[in-house]
Parts: C-alpha cells; structure tokens; sequence
C-alpha cells in the first residue's frame, strides 16, 4: 500500500494555502486599488510594491511555520501563473470589481499580455506579447506538477 509521507503533504498544504491566500489578497487587493485610483501603471506602482511586500512576507511565515519547500511549492506557483488562474476564479466568484467575465474575455480569448515575467514569459516573449491560453494552462501544471515533487525531495 503506497501512503503520501505526512511531511510533504505538510509543505504541499501550507504552500497551497499561502497561493489561495495570495489570490485573495490580489483580487481584492487589486479591486480596491483600482476603486481608490492607487493603481497606476509606471515604474513606481504602490499596489504591486505591497503586493511583493506581501509575498515576501507570506513567504517569510512559511518558511518559519513549515520549511523551505512550502515556501517553492507557493512561490513557484506563483511564478508559473497559477495563482492568476485563482485570481480569475475569484472575479468569477465574488465579482467585487464587476470583473466577471474576464477570464473569458482576457485568458481563454488569447489576450493576455501580462506574463512576461512567467518563465516562459521571460524565455521566448517580450513584454507587452500575447501568452497563449494553451502555454498558460500548460506552465501552471508543470508549476503544480514541479512543486509536489519538491515535497517529496
């Protein structure tokens, strides 16, 4: 019989929780910041300074509260766009920003400009291209699928 170790389950729940819980903070985060005209788009925009501040922070917590590989589990994640699919979910769900409708209209209709920094961002595109849906799907399971083996290490 073949059993998941409790550790790595451990890490693989904590850095789950700390993507859900980062998602969150984007979607409203976000929201609020557009409602409130804080999110402007120049080099100096004061949403995404507290949001890496908040990452940094939700990352620093985990690697106290549970060990580094929660921290990779949330972070690379993160870094291959799974948490922007929840984000997604979110304006679906709670539809805060009167979002809903845009993964329709942004992700699944191909226009996504906004993942250049994902790594296949970073390896073939520049800012401001098109990310396909397909590419996206496909890195954020290959972050999900790389973030358990990281449990089992």
């Amino acid at each position: 019989m073949y059993f998941i170790p409790m550790e790595a389950f451990s890490f693989l729940l904590y850095g789950m929780s700390a993507v859900i819980v980062f998602s969150l903070f984007d979607y409203f985060g976000f929201n609020v910041s557009l409602k409130r005209k804080w999110a402007d788009y120049s080099l100096f925009n004061k949403y995404r300074v507290a949001q890496v501040l908040f990452q940094i922070l939700l990352s620093t917590l985990l690697y106290y509260l549970s060990g580094w590989q929660s921290v990779i589990v949330f972070n690379f994640i993160w870094w291959t766009w799974g948490c922007d699919f929840l984000f997604y979910l979110f304006c679906e769900i709670f539809n805060y920003g009167k979002d809903r409708g845009n993964f329709k209209k942004e992700v699944y209709g191909n226009n996504v400009q906004w993942a250049w920094w994902t790594p296949y961002g970073l390896l073939f595109t520049k800012k401001g291209d098109v990310v396909k849906l397909k590419i996206l799907i496909i890195q954020a399971l290959t972050g999900v699928v790389f973030s358990v083996m990281v449990c089992f290490y």
